[in-house]
Order: structure tokens, then sequence, then C-alpha cells
């Protein structure tokens, strides 16, 4: 019987496949995965490194900036304190020129003073000054280098006998004293201060210890040429209109940061009102004296000075402002048509140069 016979195929054998080496390749895949992380790790050190410099280069250039800015020199005027000798103080200007940039353009503000500074008495710096040294009368602000000469050489308990001898006929505004009277050094300055009156100066000066009133008016020119003021005189104790008394915005600026070392002046500014005595020949007179200073009660801040005013001035006002934070203001307005509306603008724009 014929069968077909059908043949088998050799099965195929099954070798290993030589071309890989398992030993090799599996040190290759760790050598690759180590590189891997390398890498990652590599990346994450340059995303910091970038980060780091992208944040160091602004701070950099701030402090750079900020250095320049407080290295450099403040073009500010100012009144710096410098002891002549071991018992008096003076006061001198820097010459670096006003610093307008820090006014707030204030300049705009319609002020109806002629002339006017204001500046921080505890550095000298000035916040704000316009025609500061032009001359001008300055009626009754002259009683403040007045104040400074009696403090230097009265005995304030000291009772004095009125002399009326150099008062003008035609003297305004005046307690009324008359020659015998005799009354208190201090009732005397208390009433030139607080409520301006002309005849307390003049009687003040009569009694001068040394050369009477000629020698007084010849002291307050001594004063103010040790304080350097150098474009003022003075011809009388009051601040009468003369041709001979007058004085600048700057110079008063040096005279104040003097006057306000007299902690007298400070303390009988600062009232509002008081009660002052003389002895007439009809017996005691008491009399009710009260400030001219109308910004009491309106600001809270002021703390005196002194008021003037006059034909040939107009108003002045010297304003002497504290704040909380202890920082300081003197204001001076000249020839003014409202000194207290022109000092309010000057106090309020300048306070916050303060902060």
């Amino acid at each position: 019987m014929n069968k077909d016979l059908k043949q088998e195929k050799p099965k195929e054998e099954i070798k290993s496949d030589n071309r890989y080496n398992r030993k090799l390749l599996n040190q290759a895949y760790k050598k690759a995965k180590k590189a891997r992380e390398v890498e990652k790790k590599n990346k994450r050190k340059k995303k910091f490194l970038r980060i780091f410099i992208y944040t160091l280069i602004p701070i950099v250039l701030i402090s750079i900036v900020l250095s320049i800015f407080f290295l450099l020199p403040k073009n500010i005027d100012f009144i710096e304190a410098v002891e002549k000798d071991s018992s008096k103080i003076f006061y001198e200007w820097g010459s670096e020129g006003v610093n307008h940039s820090q006014s707030l353009d204030i300049s705009v503000i319609n002020l109806s003073a002629t002339s006017s500074i204001v500046f921080n008495p505890k550095n000298g710096a000035i916040l704000f000054e316009r025609n500061s040294t032009e001359k001008r009368s300055i009626a009754s602000l002259t009683k403040i280098v007045s104040a400074i000469i009696i403090l230097e050489n009265y005995d304030l308990n000291e009772s004095i006998e009125v002399s009326v001898e150099n008062i003008p006929q035609d003297l305004d505004w005046t307690l009324g004293l008359v020659n015998g009277d005799k009354v208190m050094v201090e009732d005397l300055l208390k009433s030139m201060l607080i409520s301006s009156y002309n005849d307390s100066g003049y009687i003040l000066a009569n009694a001068y210890p040394d050369g009477g009133y000629a020698g007084f008016v010849s002291a307050m020119n001594r004063k103010a040429k040790a304080l350097q003021m150098n474009n003022s005189h003075f011809s009388n104790p009051s601040g009468l209109d003369d041709e001979g008394n007058y004085s600048t915005a700057m110079d008063l600026a040096l005279l104040l940061s003097s006057a306000t070392n007299y902690s007298k002046i400070l303390e009988i500014t600062a009232l509002s009102k008081d009660t002052i005595k003389w002895n007439s020949k009809e017996g005691l007179v008491s009399k009710e004296i009260l400030t001219t200073n109308q910004l009491y009660g309106i600001n809270s801040y002021v703390r005196g000075l002194k008021t003037g005013v006059t034909d040939l001035a107009g108003e002045c006002f010297v304003g002497y402002f504290v704040y909380p934070n202890s920082e300081e203001l003197i204001t001076v307005v000249l020839q003014s048509k409202d000194r207290f509306k022109d000092t309010t603008l000057l106090e309020k724009y300048s306070r916050q140069l303060l902060k």
C-alpha cells in the first residue's frame, strides 16, 4: 500500500544570541541611569543659579542706587551751631543753596508775605524761603532782641522805677505807666512779649545798667553782630518804624535759633494770657494781658513766639511749633497782608517735610 510519507522538518535549534552581552548591557543601563540622574541634578543646579542671579542683580542695583543717594551731599541750607567761646552759642549759615525741590511746590501757594523763611531749629535745615535776604522793617519782632538783652543784664525779680524819657509822645499801644511807678522787670518783659506793649520796651531800655537807653540800643546791635545778623540794625527797643530799624527773614532765623535757647522767652511766649502788677501813686494796679498770637486755640502745635505790625512793616509774625514726635519748626513772615493765614500755610506744608 502506497502511502505518502510525510517528512518531518527538523526542529530549528534555538540558540542564544551572542550579539548581546547581558552583563555589559546591565552595566550600560546602570551607567545611563546614573548619567540621567547627574544630568537632572545639573539642570536643577543651573535653574537655581539662574533664579539666584536674577534675584541678586536687582538687589545689588537697588543697593548701589541707594548708596549713591545717601552719599551725595544734600543740597540744603542750614544753620549750624558753633561754639565761639565757653559761654555763648552763635549760629551761621551753610552755603550750599536752598533746596527748593523739597518745598512741595509751596511757591505756587498764594502767600501774601513779601519775605518768609521756614526752618528746623534742631538741625538748622531750611525747608522754605522767599526773599529771605531782603532788608525790611520788622515792627515788634525787634522786641525779641530786646528780650535777650534784658535776660542777660537784668534781675527779673528787681523792681524798677519808671522813667518815660525817650518814649515818643504819640506812642500807641501802651500800658500807660507814668514817671515814678514801680514795676517788676519780669512783668514788663511779659507785657512786652505777650501783649507787645510798646512803652514796656522803652521803660526797660531806660533802666539799662550800662548806659541807659543809648547803651541798651548799642547792646542790641552788638548782639546782632555777635549772632552774625549782618543785614540788621536796630534804633529802638520796640520796633517803631524808623529807617535805622530793619532786618531780614534770614537774619531773624539766626536770631530765633538763639532766642529758643532762652527758656524764659519760650515760657512767656507760650502763655495765652497773664496778670501783671505795678505800684502807682494811687496804689497797686493789676492788669490782665492777652496774647496777640491768634494761632492759639487754632493750631495745636504752636508754642509762641512774637507778632508785629506797623504801617511800614505790614503784618509780621514768627511762629514756634513743636510736634508729638519732638520735631520742631520756626516760621518767619514779613510784610504780610494776613500773617496768620500765611503762617498756617507754611507750617502745614513744611510739617510734611519733617516726616
